[in-house]
């Protein structure tokens, strides 16, 4: 890696409020090592995403990443979804789960080609910056209720520009 193409981890991203959502989507859980969620997202959610009963207002869609408890192989939790009422159902073969009201650091990523470099950047953007800390840290994982996610926003599909939301937390010892 050139000096040009490091991750420029002293960009402050924009924190900001987002939460509490109920979603439903399609889940994948493995290590995407044959690009199984761009599939999943192509060939199971996008085509039967009209089944959701979206939320008034919630004009995006997400990628939610969970750890799989006990699992230490790299595999994780994908879910592909959108925001939803708290009363609609769950179409067959779909999942709910909650993205909690936090604080969350959003990184802009200026298209689908960035995306897992932008990924790459959280843990030295953490590192850089340590009165902050992420919610799934050595010591103990909660990404379960506070999981880090891909927003799509509405105007992904014209501009292709979306972001990635990490909920962090003030550092006990700088509250």
């Amino acid at each position: 890696m050139t000096q040009a193409d490091e991750p420029n981890v002293n960009a402050v991203p924009q924190l900001v409020e987002f939460g509490p959502y109920r979603v439903i989507g399609t889940r994948y859980a493995g290590k995407n090592e044959h690009n199984e969620i761009p599939t999943m997202w192509q060939r199971d959610f996008l085509p039967r995403m009209q089944e959701v009963v979206k939320a008034d207002g919630a004009d995006f869609s997400v990628g939610l990443c969970h750890c799989l408890p006990e699992v230490r192989d790299g595999s994780f939790e994908y879910i592909a979804a959108v925001p939803t009422t708290a009363d609609a159902p769950i179409p067959a073969a779909m999942v709910e789960t909650r993205i909690a009201a936090a604080t969350y650091i959003a990184f802009p990523v200026a298209s689908l080609a960035e995306l897992k470099q932008a990924w790459e950047l959280l843990a030295p953007w953490l590192e850089a910056h340590p009165e902050w800390e992420g919610y799934c840290t050595p010591n103990g994982c909660d990404c379960a209720t506070h999981p880090g996610f891909e927003l799509y926003p509405a105007t992904f599909g014209v501009d292709g520009k979306l972001f990635i939301y990490l909920p962090v937390r003030k550092k006990p010892s700088v509250r």
